[in-house]
């Protein structure tokens, strides 16, 4: 009897928000806050991997994991987990005035987005406002794993990446049918491994940012690079970057470097190094080309 009044205690406390593990993500607009337009986040993952983070209210630690997060959504992203923070608001005029100064304080680098249902969100999802955050994992447009966190901090952010993790590990089934559907598939694989090479570079580049272990005996130390610099130039090599995005992020990083000779020389330096190493697509290893002939070798 103790034990069944205990049961029922924690489910009267536990809090449900969202759609649950099984149910499906309907399409929902926000105003992207970084491009100043209204899009459908679900339709524009085309089922792919997601990550959801509707914020309720936002408070020091929340803002801690979803640091955690968006740090881990950037290294998965070149797996094809799409990852989106949806501010809850029923002052969107204020919310856009507000929240370019949250993107810069918390350094976030994942799309953050106004949720254009206001404060409830999107009425379909049944968002619990007595919740801070409510964190969605999906894939194929179904609900995989549901955090609805009064409290969030930092520590919630294993639990969170594992259930990632999960969704990342699943594969299609084995190949069948017609010679143009097998070319389809191949196509998918070699994007798949395209995008895990893309994943180690980026991984690499973090590392040469910090914590970068002692360069062997006979390597020449390379100098610390800009970090800001070294974020910018990350979206030069996301394998599914089309021409939009690549020309958006050369516009960022020239405004960046400006006239300073320095940031030069290193922007130089790790166009020469990711080329080397054919990161990125098409697309970009064309702009990368034209920008290394630009500030020169």
């Amino acid at each position: 009897m103790a034990l069944l009044l205990t049961v029922l205690l924690l489910a009267q406390d536990a809090k449900f928000s969202g759609p649950q593990a099984g149910e499906k993500t309907a399409g929902f607009k926000v105003f992207d806050v970084g491009t100043r337009q209204d899009v459908d986040v679900i339709a524009d993952a085309k089922g792919g991997p997601v990550l959801l983070v509707f914020i309720h209210e936002l408070t020091r630690p929340g803002a801690a994991l979803m640091r955690a997060l968006d740090e881990y959504g950037q290294i998965k992203q070149a797996r094809g987990l799409r990852t989106h923070f949806v501010s809850l608001s029923e002052d969107r005029d204020g919310a856009e005035r507000h929240l370019p100064n949250v993107i810069k304080s918390l350094n976030l680098k994942c799309p953050m987005g106004i949720s254009l249902d206001g404060k409830e969100g999107p009425g379909s999802y049944g968002l619990n406002r007595e919740v801070m955050l409510t964190i969605l994992v999906a894939r194929e447009n179904k609900v995989t794993a549901n955090f609805a966190i009064v409290s969030p901090n930092e520590t919630d952010a294993p639990k969170i990446k594992a259930a990632v993790d999960e969704i990342l590990k699943v594969r299609g089934p084995a190949p069948t049918g017609s010679a143009e559907e097998l070319r389809e598939q191949v196509m998918k694989l070699q994007e798949e491994v395209a995008s895990l090479r893309e994943e180690i570079a980026m991984l690499r580049m973090k590392v040469e940012q910090g914590g970068r272990p002692a360069p062997r005996r006979g390597d020449m130390e390379r100098p610390k690079e800009d970090e800001q610099l070294v974020n910018l130039c990350r979206r030069l090599i996301q394998q599914r970057a089309g021409q939009e995005q690549i020309d958006a992020a050369v516009k960022d990083i020239e405004a960046y470097i400006g006239t300073n000779d320095d940031l030069k020389k290193q922007y130089a330096a790790i166009l020469t190094r990711v080329l080397d190493l054919k990161y990125g697509n098409e697309i970009g290893q064309a702009a990368m080309r034209k920008q290394l002939e630009k500030v020169g070798k």
